[in-house]
């Protein structure tokens, strides 16, 4: 079932800045990105567009592998050609979606690894795909389960112990470039996740924080009522900070050049900015203007190399994880081969009854059943685990020649597998039924012979 899994996006890894900008999906651009999606067939996918990527995780359409698809409308929705946004296009299938989509929900692909922050994004986003219909089965399966093995990684790794956060991120990195600065006023723009955790870490570290925002009943839920100042006035509060943390999801820049043109005007203090907003909803230009420092995103990025505590436990977590997502993979290929691997075990068991009931028809019949069992268990191990292999990675073609040379054939789309019209076992499994032959005087109705016989036939 896997085989079907297709992932295209781009991030922070592998793109800039500039390029995630263009392709990041707005709020309010969602339900018309989506539907674009279900006109091309992809009726069952997640899209996650956050600050450090843009993926659409979905099931291919029948008889289509669908990545090229996805890179098109990707690249149409950018207004970019295809040839500008392919280099930087990363595009998953089958198993490997599913160890991404584990690692990406655990923070382990994170600006800054092991931040438990994009947890609440993957659901969001799961949530929106599921309110308009267009997550199936596979999807349900997947995306809750990406999501309890980040909360035990995260559990068991002890990473929430750490704090790691984009956004705690950006207060620390722009409250060092004010080191030395007596008493430093923070002002944050925004009232959505992000703003709210990073007000969350300037309260725990007893910095002066005010937030502006459109929306002031959030931000004074954030900050307190006294700490909230209305969007009309941000040039005279930034004026007052220090610190400038934006995280508003506008469509263009919230905080202009004017704005702070006016801010700085007289002013001799400097200004730090950090904008975590994707696109940028600090107006570039304000980089260019005097005593004004832009931090850019890239800068805030953080692998937990200088942090050896962290870095062990973003380690433990990744073997946690990994293990999780094969074990998804796992389950999922037995649960989709199991009704082709029943089918199987029923036919060459009742081959081997028939066998052996032809053979020496005087035999009791608890005594074939039992052989005819134990030996079909022994000659289907191996196709056994070929079948689980071949459904793991979603290899259909394989499953269907494993279940020709039994003779058994799909009955879709239930997957229930009956018998072809050819019910010919394969030469090799004939000739092992043929030797049966010469185990026919031993097989007896129990008792102690039966068994030294049994284990006989099975070390052969």
């Amino acid at each position: 079932m896997t085989g079907r899994l297709v992932m295209v996006g781009v991030c922070h890894a592998h793109a800039p800045q500039e390029l995630l900008e263009r392709v990041a999906v707005r709020q309010a651009d969602l339900p018309s990105f989506m539907e674009g999606l279900r006109e091309q067939g992809f009726g069952d996918m997640v899209l996650m567009s956050t600050c450090s990527r843009t993926e659409v995780c979905s099931v291919a359409p029948p008889g289509r592998s669908g990545a090229s698809t996805l890179v098109d409308l990707l690249a149409s929705h950018a207004g970019l050609r295809r040839a500008a946004l392919e280099p930087a296009a990363q595009v998953r299938t089958g198993r490997a979606v599913v160890e991404h989509l584990f690692s990406v929900t655990a923070g382990l692909e994170s600006r800054v690894v092991g931040e438990a922050d994009v947890q609440a994004q993957v659901r969001r986003a799961y949530r929106v795909a599921q309110s308009v219909g267009m997550t199936g089965p596979l999807l349900d399966r997947l995306f809750p389960a990406a999501l309890r093995s980040a909360e035990r990684a995260h559990l068991h790794a002890q990473l929430g112990d750490r704090g790691r956060s984009l956004a705690h991120r950006a207060v620390d990195v722009g409250l060092q470039r004010l080191a030395g600065m007596s008493a430093p006023r923070t002002l944050v723009v925004g009232s959505g996740q992000m703003a709210g955790a990073a007000t969350d870490r300037l309260t725990e570290l007893g910095e002066q924080v005010r937030v502006a925002a459109r929306n002031e009943a959030y931000a004074a839920k954030m900050a307190g009522p006294d700490a909230v100042c209305p969007l009309d006035a941000l040039a005279e509060e930034i004026r007052r900070a220090d610190l400038l943390i934006c995280a508003t999801s506008a469509a263009h820049p919230v905080v202009t050049v004017d704005h702070v043109e006016a801010a700085m005007r007289g002013r001799v203090r400097p200004l730090t900015v950090v904008d975590l907003s994707v696109p940028r909803n600090v107006d570039p230009a304000v980089a260019r203007m005097e005593r004004v420092t832009v931090v850019e995103m890239a800068a805030l990025s953080d692998d937990a190399q200088g942090d050896p505590v962290a870095l062990a436990a973003v380690q433990k977590a990744r073997a946690l994880v990994l293990a999780a997502a094969n074990r998804f993979v796992e389950d999922l290929a037995a649960r989709d081969a199991g009704p082709l691997i029943r089918a199987l075990r029923g036919q060459v068991e009742e081959s081997c009854r028939a066998e052996l009931l032809r053979r020496a028809p005087h035999l009791a019949s608890e005594g074939i059943d039992e052989v005819a069992h134990a030996l079909a268990g022994k000659l289907l191990h191996r196709p056994t685990i070929a079948l689980r292999e071949a459904a793991a990675a979603g290899d259909v073609a394989a499953l269907l020649q494993l279940a020709a040379a039994f003779g058994l054939a799909p009955d879709w789309p239930g997957l229930q597998w009956r018998p072809s019209g050819d019910s010919k076992a394969p030469r090799e499994l004939q000739l092992e039924l043929h030797d049966l032959s010469s185990y026919s005087g031993w097989v007896e109705s129990g008792g102690q012979r039966m068994a030294m016989r049994l284990s006989d036939l099975m070390e052969r």
